[in-house]
């Protein structure tokens, strides 16, 4: 996207309006149901009746769960020779905690989550390596703080965090939703199902700097969706279709009646210093910040709700929706320049484009993306030939359920490879110098709810709130930490830190230095 030029709206699309096509779809259409069934179907990846690996609702899995209990089932997993043979994990030995558990409502304390489970674990594939050998980044202190997945770490990444239970924070006893870091800044925020966002300190032990709610401003439904912008802003969307743009400092916001239906994404372009959201109302709308938050353009194209977006480095903006259709646009007609039909059966449940900061596959997939879909399909597109350049079905299981429900794709962090994970539990490793083959598999105790990625290592956050540690060079679980006591719903990680929350209502910190 290019920068609006001043006094007008240059080339983009015009706002759709109050009376717009994208308000007739929602008057007329029947997609828009009870608030919780659309967020479980926007971020609980179903393999069959139930939410879990084996048709059992997630949320009656972890219903009345203890702590101890949770510990125990994780140790049951890692052990039960029923399971994986057992070459693939070896008894895990845990390591003691060094806080007490903290009072409820406290606002940093020493982690109540379980110890390391560690579990040295041999790659279901090997590793296939063509060309040139994969480097690793070799350690740097300071590391890249800037991106979403650094390249380099400090520290005992490979081994271990410095305090096994971590720091913990307890923010709500609703479901923490969503979460986006400024490492500049050192604050982690994260949406809750309780309508309000926290900014937590990552410099001062996880400290809840200020909640992003009150009587005048914050959400009236769940927060969906969450990013930073220039300046500090913290820009944020929800279930009730609004927008808030909210200051770097204090909890006054300003809000913008964005959409006519839920808010599934939302999205900053350094490029253009503008901030994208994706809707169930089937439409992306762009948006300025500048004094207020000023609609600039609306996307309009998709027959369904859209529930994935990713913005390249350039600008480029791809979206997937409810019905397994991908639009690239072309943000200067508000068109999209190629659709993708039926791409996935069922939802598009994972969006990335490929990194271009470096790795071994840069020059085969520089400019691609991939996509991932409700049948557990990967598909890789380059939007210069208009061509759909790789598919493999990754995250099936025996009754032909599956999802993909991340996707990493290239860069110095992952090693150039494309890391995926999915319902089928385990996290799968592509080689885009082989054609994209699958270079490795690494095996998880639960299905994946998050993912991100730390000088070659992939870390995965599960529904059991176990999170697994694996090195992407050679498919290897690496350790395993327990950190919270329900599904781990997003992570942010540094050079050096690693903060999770999910359905807990918790957040907690991981330091390895």
């Amino acid at each position: 996207m290019s920068r609006i030029p001043p006094g007008g709206r240059g080339g983009y699309p015009p706002p759709a309006g109050k009376y717009s096509a994208a308000r007739s779809h929602v008057m007329n259409d029947k997609y828009m149901e009870e608030f919780e069934r659309a967020w479980e179907e926007l971020h609980a990846l179903h393999m069959g009746e139930g939410g879990g690996p084996d048709g059992v609702s997630a949320a009656a899995g972890r219903a009345g769960t203890s702590l101890a209990a949770h510990q125990q089932n994780i140790y049951a997993a890692l052990e039960d020779p029923s399971g994986p043979p057992p070459s693939y994990y070896q008894a895990p030995t845990a390591v003691r905690r060094s806080a007490a558990s903290p009072a409820r409502g406290s606002r940093s304390s020493a982690g109540t989550g379980p110890p390391a489970l560690r579990a040295a674990a041999t790659p279901s594939q090997p590793l296939r390596v063509g060309g040139p050998p994969a480097r690793r980044p070799s350690p740097a202190a300071g590391g890249d703080t800037a991106s979403r997945f650094p390249a380099r770490v400090s520290g005992n990444w490979s081994s271990g965090p410095l305090d096994p239970a971590g720091v913990m924070c307890d923010l709500s006893d609703r479901p923490n939703t969503c979460s986006a870091a400024d490492w500049s800044r050192g604050e982690v925020v994260i949406g809750s199902t309780d309508h309000a966002l926290y900014v937590l300190d990552v410099n001062r032990g996880l400290l809840k700097k200020r909640t992003l709610y009150s009587k005048t401003s914050g959400h009236s439904e769940w927060v969906t969706c969450v990013t930073y912008a220039s300046q500090g802003r913290i820009v944020s969307g929800g279930m009730d279709s609004k927008l808030w743009v909210w200051p770097a400092s204090g909890n006054k916001g300003m809000v913008a009646e964005a959409h006519f239906g839920p808010i599934s994404q939302v999205k900053y372009d350094r490029s253009s210093d503008l901030v994208a959201s994706a809707s169930y109302d089937k439409t992306i709308r762009l948006w300025e910040l500048g004094a207020r938050p000023h609609e600039v353009g609306c996307l309009q194209g998709h027959e369904a709700p859209v529930l994935e977006m990713q913005i390249s480095t350039d600008g480029r903006i791809v979206t997937g929706d409810r019905s397994g259709h991908v639009l690239l646009w072309d943000t200067s007609s508000g068109g999209a320049s190629w659709r993708m039909r039926n791409v996935h059966q069922g939802h598009v449940t994972a969006l990335a484009w490929f990194d271009e900061g470096g790795g071994a596959g840069e020059g085969e997939a520089a400019g691609c993306f991939v996509t991932g879909g409700q049948d557990g399909v990967v598909r890789v597109w380059d939007p210069r030939a208009k061509a759909n350049v790789a598919k493999v079905q990754l995250h099936v299981n025996e009754q032909g359920h599956g999802a993909v429900g991340d996707i990493i794709a290239g860069g110095p962090a992952v090693a150039g490879m494309v890391v995926t994970a999915g319902a089928d539990a385990t996290c799968r490793i592509l080689d885009p110098r082989l054609g994209f083959a699958l270079a490795g598999t690494a095996k998880l105790i639960n299905f994946p709810y998050s993912m991100t990625a730390a000088g070659c290592t992939a870390v995965v956050g599960c529904g059991d709130g176990s999170i697994h540690f694996i090195d992407v060079l050679t498919a290897r679980t690496l350790y395993a930490l327990g950190a919270n006591r329900a599904a781990v719903r997003c992570m942010e990680a540094s050079h050096d830190k690693l903060v999770c929350s999910g359905d807990d209502g918790k957040a907690i910190m991981y330091s390895f230095t």
